[in-house]
């Protein structure tokens, strides 16, 4: 490390971001004081024909002050905690049983070997690799391909950049898919609380997936041409210079071995993959497959039972902290559910709508459904609250329904990935050991760039009277 690079490391350490967990207990006490802040409120709830419970935007009125008390938070934590274990005990899982298959040196070696084939080439596989997950995420939440991101990052080092671009490759791919909502339940939802056919409109939501892939691409190449040439300028040159992890770091001879290690990891997440796609596995499903990836890469590995379990702790407990922090998060939800101020905040953001002119009330359905989503994570709990109401609120404006699901689509999903409480960013960050300043320093500007394109589409979705 020169000079000027250490002089780098030295202005980072200045500065230092509080801990993710200081941050979600921050946003639990923030969401504590709102409820005595913004007034308790409800929608009249009922059931749809499909079951689904939804609200009659038309019935709205104020209750008494529910306010949830700062002393409840560690409560709440616990209980939200319970309530999102299957994933909590999947990361674990996924920490552990990744830590045996990477102690194998299968990846590092095949990694190695490609690495070397495409040294001149590399940027063709940035396009492919995050297609592929773009494509993927179509029909899946970017959680549900955590557990790719070590292989991300394993590749971009190989190929000469870092973990940033190793994750954002898997997470900004799978969330481009999720975010257009091309063939996404949580579209579906919508689209039959708006009273739309089913998938319909797909045309303009197969453009915005290739503009938002398109520019998230040249972004991310662009991030990827700078660090090749001066790796100093890596958002987390610091970090990776103190581990040292790099495939390339030394020639690692692909082993015997390493084929039928390398086929049981191809087909567990090939059979995780299905599953979620065709069946709508949970995270239960998921980590039963990586439980028997493990146990069977390990005996491959001629490991003993011993040292297989010894891996798995250690894997395990790299992921402890990520873990818990997705229940932390889930808290918050808690919180503003307990104070019953989600349906006030609703109404407040529909309302300002009205005084926007029409070309900009498109946008404005989306900067409502950001500033929900920070309270609400889940796509289809987002569409239950917010559509009944968002739904008269395009037919009395001049906006047309299909519209206000596209404007629902983009606001629940790229507001996702910076987030400190949402579950996708922190179980990819908390994987492969970035930390969420680091992470926060790439994704914000981007994500300004994805709020200036998807507000163009949908001002041109208003122009043409998108059906």
């Amino acid at each position: 490390m020169n000079n000027q690079d250490e002089v780098r490391v030295k202005q980072a350490e200045l500065f230092k971001v509080p801990h993710s967990y200081v941050i979600v207990i921050s946003i639990l006490i923030l969401a504590s004081i709102l409820t005595y802040l913004i007034p308790a409120g409800e929608f009249f709830k009922f059931k749809n024909d499909i079951g689904k419970t939804v609200i009659d935007a038309s019935q709205f009125k104020y209750i008494e002050q529910t306010s949830v008390s700062i002393f409840r938070i560690p409560n709440l934590i616990v209980k939200s905690m319970s309530k999102q274990s299957s994933i909590i005990f999947a990361l674990l899982i996924i920490g552990g049983s990744f830590e045996i298959v990477l102690k194998t040196g299968m990846f590092q070696a095949y990694l190695t070997k490609l690495s070397k084939k495409f040294s001149k080439k590399g940027l063709l596989l940035v396009p492919l690799f995050m297609l592929m997950f773009g494509v993927l995420g179509m029909t899946q939440a970017a959680n549900k391909f955590i557990a790719f991101a070590p292989v991300g990052v394993l590749l971009s080092k190989a190929l000469g950049y870092d973990a940033i671009v190793g994750v954002a490759l898997v997470l900004l791919g799978s969330g481009i898919g999720f975010s257009t909502g091309i063939l996404q339940p949580t579209t579906a939802i919508a689209q039959e609380i708006a009273e739309l056919p089913v998938y319909s409109g797909m045309w303009l939501r197969v453009v915005s997936f290739i503009l938002f892939y398109g520019v998230t691409l040249i972004y991310i190449i662009s991030y990827c041409k700078k660090i090749k040439k001066d790796p100093s300028k890596s958002l987390v040159y610091d970090i990776d210079f103190a581990q040292s992890s790099s495939p390339t770091d030394a020639y690692i001879q692909v082993e015997k071995k390493h084929l039928p290690i390398s086929v049981v990891v191809v087909a567990a997440f090939g059979i995780v993959t299905y599953g979620s796609v065709k069946y709508g596995w949970s995270f239960d499903q998921m980590a039963v497959v990586f439980i028997w990836m493990g146990i069977v890469v390990g005996f491959l590995n001629k490991n003993s039972p011993s040292e297989i379990s010894k891996t798995f702790i250690n894997g395990a407990k790299g992921m402890l902290g990520a873990s818990l922090v997705v229940g932390l998060g889930a808290a918050v939800g808690m919180i503003l559910s307990e104070g019953n101020i989600l349906d006030t905040v609703v109404k407040l953001s529909s309302s300002g709508l009205m005084a926007l002119p029409v070309i900009l009330r498109g946008p404005g359905m989306m900067i409502a459904q950001v500033i929900v989503n920070i309270f609400v994570t889940s796509g289809s709990g987002q569409a239950a609250i917010t559509m009944p109401v968002m739904v008269p609120l395009a037919d009395l404006s001049g906006v047309t329904r299909q519209t206000a699901v596209l404007a629902f689509k983009f606001g629940d999903g790229f507001c996702n990935y910076i987030l400190p409480h949402a579950t996708a960013v922190m179980g990819y960050l908390g994987v492969v050991g970035v930390p969420y300043d680091r992470c926060l320093s790439f994704f914000w500007k981007l994500f300004v760039l994805w709020l200036g394109l998807g507000a163009g589409i949908l001002m041109f979705a208003t122009i043409i009277n998108y059906v």
